[in-house]
């Protein structure tokens, strides 16, 4: 049985671009489906442990993780640092309505805060970013600056109680029928 994975972001970011990419349907099969859920439990997965679990040798694993890779569908392991321990002591989602250019807009929030993930959005708003920030006096000062940006019509703040945790182990590879 084969499952249908998307393996592109619909928006990318350079931090002076945002583009809007064609989404490319990629057809993976059980096994690529447990090796994938395998490595988003663990990156650092040993390909011999990896193997085992598949019940195939290390070497058809790894040819099987750099088509993955070849594909797109595995662009990298990431790193999820705990931001607080580092002083970030609020995280942030900005909300802006614009007839702005938005590239520039974002291009000020990136160098103003620490943006985790800027987007172009569908919905209330033109554009949604995600910060951090060290407290909610330079959030505040941020916010205001990004108001007086010609075109910026409405800008809306919502801070998180919680830090985001992002659990990608809960995503079920299998599409529901």
């Amino acid at each position: 049985m084969n499952t249908t994975l998307i393996c592109q972001q619909f928006y990318l970011w350079d931090r002076s671009n945002i583009s809007q990419e064609m989404v490319t349907i990629i057809e993976i099969d059980e096994v690529d489906n447990k090796i994938l859920s395998i490595l988003i439990r663990d990156a650092r997965a040993r390909l011999k442990d990896i193997a085992k679990d598949c019940g195939m040798s290390s070497v058809s694993v790894l040819k099987r993780i750099k088509r993955l890779k070849t594909l797109g569908v595995i662009t990298g392991a990431t790193l999820f640092p705990r931001l607080e321990l580092l002083g970030f002591e609020i995280v942030a989602t900005i909300g802006i309505e614009a007839d702005a250019n938005e590239n520039q807009i974002i291009k000020f929030i990136g160098e103003h805060t620490d943006l985790i993930e800027p987007s172009a959005s569908i919905g209330e708003y033109d554009l949604t970013a995600l910060v951090y920030v060290k407290n909610i006096y330079y959030l505040e000062k941020v916010v205001s600056k990004v108001r007086k940006i010609f075109g910026v019509r409405k800008v809306t703040v919502n801070v998180w109680s919680g830090k985001p945790h992002m659990v990608f182990e809960n995503i079920d590879l299998q599409p529901k029928v």
